[in-house]
């Protein structure tokens, strides 16, 4: 069950309507213990030569298109939607489902987080200004074993919404990145599992 209400007095753009939540069934599914990594985004790109539709933000952070040195085990980031999915197809798998993600973080308890109902910052990526490797919190695991799944960066899910005006995708998990100038950012942070947050699909590099 989810905990987001359907529009709240801050958001311009409204979520799929959660507000009382739902019970589901969830076929059996396999998920990765980790995120993708840097590591891993490389040998993709290596063996493919895959090239983004937009490339203006596509794997900013790296140098000589090369993970930074030291960061080679912890998740990929500033990839677009599209470009995870180039991933999965190559390494013969796909994107969770939003619902699936929840599932695979939550269990079958409904509890807040992947490791229990309280949150503990030693469990996760908290306030360290930096993404973390992959299995550095093993003690965050979920019921099902999978890791890192609150905190260090945003989760993409396959699911795309369409509201009429706007496409948007689900992101899960929260952030080590938590701005705070302005309402209109992306609240970061460690993120309760059942937190849905919207990516607007508003170009390929943004």
């Amino acid at each position: 069950k989810t905990s987001r209400s359907f529009l709240s007095p801050n958001e311009a753009i409204p979520y799929p309507d959660y507000a009382d939540g739902r019970d589901v069934f969830v076929q059996r599914f396999f998920i990765d213990v980790y995120p993708v990594t840097n590591e891993q985004f490389k040998a993709f790109l290596t063996a493919t030569h895959y090239k983004p539709m937009d490339s203006a933000n596509f794997l900013r952070h790296w140098i000589a298109e090369r993970p930074p040195r030291g960061q080679e085990n912890h998740p990929v980031v500033n990839v677009s939607l599209d470009d995870a999915r180039a991933y999965v197809r190559w390494a013969g798998k796909r994107l969770p489902m939003e619902v699936e993600w929840q599932y695979a973080a939550q269990g079958t308890d409904a509890r807040n987080y992947s490791w229990g109902d309280q949150f503990d910052s030693t469990k996760c990526n908290y306030n360290l200004g930096r993404t973390t490797a992959v299995d550095q919190f093993p003690s965050g695991k979920s019921p099902f074993g999978v890791t890192d799944l609150v905190g260090n960066v945003w989760q993409l899910t396959n699911d795309v919404y369409d509201n009429g005006s706007n496409y948007f995708g689900m992101i899960r998990g929260g952030s080590y990145y938590n701005p705070t100038a302005s309402v209109w950012y992306v609240q970061g942070g460690p993120q309760r599992v059942d937190n849905p947050q919207i990516l607007l699909m508003v170009g390929q590099g943004l």
